[in-house]
């Protein structure tokens, strides 16, 4: 064999091992930030509305974050908090781990990664109860006690707050859709990088049936 073709075959080696690898992470990416699909809920006799706080932790907030007004951002998400308590409405706080897949973890940016403060709340995030679950994927909805508690407890109305509005705040409210739930996001209490993002998304919400109300 010559060395021209041993060299071509070594190239298309690499580039075919670097369109496999591509594939993986693109297909990755979709899956992370897809909706999930499950039954629709049931017409309860007694329904109740639940605040969902999604992703409100220090990796999101922290002073290296590319958020801006975070400190108003979390200010308003406790005044969600407060309503929510003081109207006896379910209040559940969604936490995001990468968990051990490589690449979420790259598809993160090194953010969420399990075990390090990056993953904690807030420290000035208003946490009530022990109603905490955690997920490694943008829906809440991929994590299954999640979905469970909110059937057992005859949740058919979600008010959604928290981060990213582009992208768990989305996903969450999609897969919310996906099972008959009634859902509205409180625009005052989301966050994106940008206001085009944010003006984007406000836009998609609407057109995909999910409610944008403010707390003013």
């Amino acid at each position: 064999m010559s060395v021209r073709r041993k060299i071509m075959i070594t190239l298309f080696s690499i580039v075919g091992a670097l369109a496999f690898c591509a594939t993986i992470v693109i297909l990755t990416g979709i899956y992370y930030n897809s909706p999930t699909k499950g039954a629709p809920i049931e017409q309860y006799d007694n329904p109740k509305s639940a605040l969902l706080v999604v992703d409100v932790q220090k990796d999101i907030t922290n002073d290296s974050s590319p958020y801006d007004n975070i400190e108003g951002f979390v200010y308003n998400v406790n005044q969600a908090i407060t309503h929510a308590e003081k109207n006896d409405m379910e209040i559940i706080y969604i936490k995001n781990e990468c968990g051990n897949n490589p690449i979420i973890k790259l598809l993160s940016g090194g953010k969420f990664k399990e075990g390090t403060e990056g993953v904690e709340f807030d420290s000035n995030l208003l946490v009530l109860n022990d109603n905490i679950f955690i997920k490694n994927k943008g829906d809440s909805f991929s994590i299954k006690e999640f979905d469970e508690y909110l059937i057992s407890n005859q949740v058919d109305t979600l008010y959604i707050v928290g981060a990213d509005a582009s992208a768990c705040v989305y996903n969450t409210a999609r897969g919310a859709l996906n099972r008959d739930y009634v859902v509205s996001v409180i625009e005052d209490a989301i966050i994106t990088v940008n206001d085009k993002t944010m003006s984007k998304m406000l836009k998609q919400y609407e057109k995909d049936g999910i409610e944008v109300t403010n707390m003013v």
